[in-house]
């Protein structure tokens, strides 16, 4: 018991002592200098602008940026270009860590395929609808005699009938003969200005 008392005091334990402190400061030092590194801790980045930047050039883009990309949904877009940016998260000039990945979306390349609707017996009014809703666009409008007055009598693709269920690329342009009982005439237009009167089938 004398002899551990007297190590407790001798000047070699507390040599070992300050050895070990040292080592376990250098052990935490070390440590949190490389957690530091590993995470980028403290280093920010302003985030770019990527709205309409081009896919094919986006590796380009980035260098010396400081954030990486990843698009993760590609939406179709007949009003615009097709792959470019348009819609990046998070949003441009917010401080992000270093190397942080921006997720963006983009323009589709091809557009996507939509199953041809029925339009034959409905109204001029309700057929416009349908096309806006399915995607497509009105086309040519033009009248023929009929025994109904407003009512869908053909749907045209490029001057040549589209049976319900073909698939056409959205965005697509779809012509329309309409009924009318006492006059009829080609428009000749693709807003057609042939009347602003609801469809009446009941004439």
């Amino acid at each position: 018991m004398r002899n551990l008392i007297s190590f407790f005091k001798s000047k070699q334990f507390f040599v070992q002592i300050s050895i070990i402190l040292v080592l376990i400061f250098l052990v935490f030092f070390i440590t949190l200098q490389w957690l530091s590194s590993y995470t980028n801790h403290g280093k920010f980045v302003t985030v770019p602008d990527f709205k309409g930047q081009k896919i094919s050039l986006l590796e380009d883009f980035i260098k010396d940026k400081g954030v990486s990309y990843e698009i993760i949904d590609s939406i179709y877009d007949p009003k615009e270009k097709a792959g470019i940016v348009l819609r990046q998260d998070p949003e441009v000039n917010i401080a992000v860590k270093h190397n942080r990945t921006i997720y963006l979306y983009v323009t589709g390349m091809v557009a996507p395929q939509i199953i041809m609707p029925k339009l034959v017996d409905k109204s001029e009014r309700q057929a416009r609808f349908i096309l806006g809703s399915y995607g497509l666009k009105t086309g040519k409008i033009t009248e023929q005699a009929a025994d109904c007055n407003g009512c869908v009598l053909s749907q045209l693709l490029h001057g040549k009938k589209i049976e319900e269920g073909s698939l056409v690329k959205k965005g697509t342009v779809i012509e329309l003969i309409v009924g009318r009982k006492d006059h009829f005439y080609n428009s000749g237009s693709t807003d057609s200005t042939l009347t602003n009167e609801e469809p009446d089938f009941d004439n």
